[in-house]
């Protein structure tokens, strides 16, 4: 299993105990998370839903709580994707069963396999020590699987906030005025901005926010750095099904802070109430003054952004809450402060390369030397996007030091390795056993000596 499907499986992981992890979470909110993971059986990197063991359930819960993301991996297994109990010929027909009728579970497929097994000349033994849970797990592999989501019965909806500040934080996305971006083939070109924001569930307050000329995930992740680096991390992260929203790298980032992260249904805005009824105010207050005053850069309309959120709606009395923003934000919290070692790590950035026979590497656009001993391997750079100059090399599974940039065409020299330790013998040879044991065995003969030729005169 290679790293990324081992991180694939941490987060499908670590998607179905999200819910039992929650700290915020009581136990009547598990059990209905275990009712929906029966209902909604999160899906697996095979693309096969799948509802875990209760078992399972546990054992995950317990790893997180002790080892945190990190220990959800799977453990890496010498002899994965064998199949040591199945014959190839018993392996064939149970497939052929399975694609004949896919409804057909590992139970019945086991039946006819013992029915069919006498004329085969199979074993009967070796159908019984056939487990359902390993002609599962090979039908998975093989992509074979057959299953329908049960769908789900109708809900009612009601009006629910965060019991204090840093209890969830919401995002969107909402697309924003033309500002002038010109250039030299065009100097009156305008280009369309997007405004993307967290806010604070309960308070309101926008805990951080900005324009920008796309709304990708580099954006995101933008705006996310600030707001944790300022405020600290909140315990769940509440958003739409946007692509920005639903990538691995994000929730990778969360889980690391343990942050949980939520996502509404599709087609249902209902739970984005919040959300809505601030851009409402945004496109009827801050959008308006574009009009009177247009801002002439993208740097312009996020500082006049700013200074809107400060300034007018942070102290503006809020309909429902009766309060303003900010005296709501007062009230303390829940957030918890992230350290910057921690913080970093949780967004660095992995790629892999391949490492010539000069011991270089193509990143980047620039080249890059790696640390000795590393030659024609594919090595992982990991890496602070906030930080790209200082990339970690690792091979294996283990830390071999920093790349360094190569300047020109010529590999700089590598200083010497350090002397490696002295290796500790066990005092033993080989030869002089194997001496002995011949001296003992024909005591008697011997290598004749050298006989010395005469001077001749």
């Amino acid at each position: 299993m290679t790293d990324d499907e081992r991180q694939a499986w941490a987060l499908y992981r670590y998607r179905c105990i999200s819910g039992l992890v929650d700290p915020a979470a009581t136990p009547t909110d598990r059990q209905a998370w275990l009712r929906w993971l029966r209902q909604q059986p999160p899906t697996t990197p095979h693309g096969v839903p799948r509802v875990p063991s209760a078992r399972s359930l546990r054992r995950w819960c317990q790893a997180y709580r002790q080892g945190g993301f990190e220990a959800l991996r799977p453990r890496r297994r010498s002899d994965v994707g064998q199949r040591r109990t199945i014959p190839p010929a018993v392996w064939e027909q149970a497939v052929a069963l399975k694609r004949a009728v896919p409804a057909r579970s590992a139970e019945q497929v086991r039946k006819l396999l013992e029915a069919w097994a006498p004329e085969a000349g199979i074993d009967p033994a070796v159908i019984a020590g056939l487990r359902r849970a390993t002609l599962y797990r090979h039908w998975r592999q093989a992509g074979i699987t057959r299953r329908q989501l049960p769908p789900l019965p109708p809900r009612r909806f009601r009006r629910w906030e965060a019991t204090a500040p840093g209890v969830l934080w919401q995002s969107d996305v909402m697309d924003g005025p033309y500002v002038p971006d010109p250039t030299a083939d065009d100097p009156h070109r305008k280009r369309k901005t997007y405004c993307l924001v967290l806010l604070d569930d309960y308070s309101r307050r926008i805990v951080a926010g900005r324009f920008a000329w796309q709304a990708d995930g580099a954006l995101l992740e933008q705006v996310l750095w600030e707001a944790l680096q300022r405020w600290g991390a909140p315990q769940r992260l509440y958003a739409d099904n946007g692509a920005i929203y639903v990538t691995e790298r994000l929730e990778t980032i969360l889980a690391r802070l343990q942050i949980r992260l939520l996502h509404s249904r599709p087609y249902r805005p209902q739970g984005k109430g919040k959300q809505e009824r601030f851009w409402g105010h945004l496109q009827t207050s801050f959008v308006p003054e574009l009009t009177v005053r247009p801002a002439q850069s993208l740097a312009e309309l996020n500082t006049w952004f700013q200074a809107w959120c400060e300034e007018h709606y942070h102290r503006r009395v809020h309909r429902v809450t009766g309060e303003t923003p900010l005296a709501r934000w007062g009230t303390g919290g829940v957030h918890r402060p992230v350290p910057w070692e921690q913080l970093r790590l949780a967004f660095q950035q992995q790629v892999t390369r391949r490492v010539d026979k000069f011991g270089q590497i193509q990143w980047q656009g620039r080249t890059w030397l790696v640390p000795e001993g590393l030659v024609q391997v594919t090595v992982q750079l990991r890496y602070d996007p906030h930080l790209p100059e200082r990339p970690a090399v690792w091979y294996a599974g283990q830390y071999y030091g920093e790349a360094h940039l190569v300047a020109g065409g010529t590999t700089p020299p590598v200083p010497p390795a350090p002397p490696a330790a002295g290796i500790p013998t066990p005092g033993l040879s080989y030869l002089e056993l194997v001496a002995a044991q011949q001296a003992a065995r024909q005591p008697g003969l011997r290598f004749a000596p050298e006989i010395q030729e005469e001077e001749t005169p």
